[in-house]
């Protein structure tokens, strides 16, 4: 039977592992769950009906140790399952790079980063893969066929993965925000709140899939709804005097820079 370790389960963490379990990719009876205290671990692992982990011995004969912690604890997650010596290693810890990892695991250990985004829990997921030095092509094909089926991912380099996290991993973030400030416009013209909540969120959701199964630049299929001399060039046209655009290019801009100076620490 196959046997997997996650260590931490927060939202990141949460949203892989009701993803694989709700896909099929894993039983609940294969999943061992380890989180910062023995109360929380039986907690989560309630919540979901999987397994606990108490000391993360389980690593020793797992077929996977999934590292889904807060970065600063991550070195500390490393120590605690080296002793057992597992096999393959795959975390999910923003700024923690590959050669971090394999560093502080033992020799041979194949090492994987991750950099997925909360839409996974729904199956609507985009996850940066970057493998280690010692990666075998079972393992990373493990991490794709995961990912894929929890919305879609690419095998990528390592600074490409640190440039997706600020894009696509913090992405659910911003995106959140502009569904909340559309519908606020919503309010503000005569909405209930709950409608334009509903319309905000589902008129982003088409957009993007407009974007993805038309293959069309965005440019392009905005240039097909904006009439010239229209209402929608008019909206477009005072979001830009507000500074849309810029904004977002630089949130994009100030998370990878974060990402960056966190590495480096």
């Amino acid at each position: 039977m196959k046997k997997i370790l996650l260590v931490g389960c927060g939202a990141m963490g949460g949203a892989i592992l009701s993803g694989c379990l709700a896909k099929g990719l894993w039983k609940k009876e294969e999943v061992y769950l380890k989180e910062h205290s023995l109360e929380a671990s039986k907690e989560k692992a309630a919540r979901y009906g999987v397994n606990i982990s108490q000391d993360g011995s389980i690593a020793s004969d797992a077929d996977m140790v999934i590292v889904a912690v807060k970065p600063n604890i991550v070195l500390g997650v490393l120590e605690e399952i080296s002793k057992y010596k597992p096999r393959r290693v795959l975390s999910i810890a923003a700024a923690v790079t590959l050669e971090t990892l394999e560093n502080n695991l033992p020799e041979g250990t194949e090492v994987i980063r991750c950099m997925p985004n909360t839409p996974a829990s729904v199956g609507e997921g985009m996850a940066a893969i970057a493998a280690g030095k010692l990666t075998s092509n079972e393992f990373l094909s493990e991490a794709v066929e995961i990912f894929n089926a929890l919305g879609k991912s690419a095998v990528v380099t390592e600074r490409q993965l640190d440039e997706l996290g600020a894009l696509s991993g913090a992405g659910p973030g911003y995106a959140f925000v502009i569904i909340d400030a559309l519908s606020d416009a919503g309010v503000l013209i005569g909405l209930p709140r709950k409608l334009a909540i509903q319309a905000a969120a589902q008129t982003l959701y088409g957009a993007a899939k407009m974007v993805l199964e038309t293959g069309k630049h965005p440019a392009e299929l905005r240039d097909q709804v904006t009439s010239p001399g229209g209402t929608t060039i008019a909206g477009i046209y005072a979001m830009e005097q507000g500074g849309l655009r810029a904004a977002l290019i630089d949130g994009v801009k100030a998370c990878l820079d974060k990402s960056d100076a966190m590495a480096k620490k």
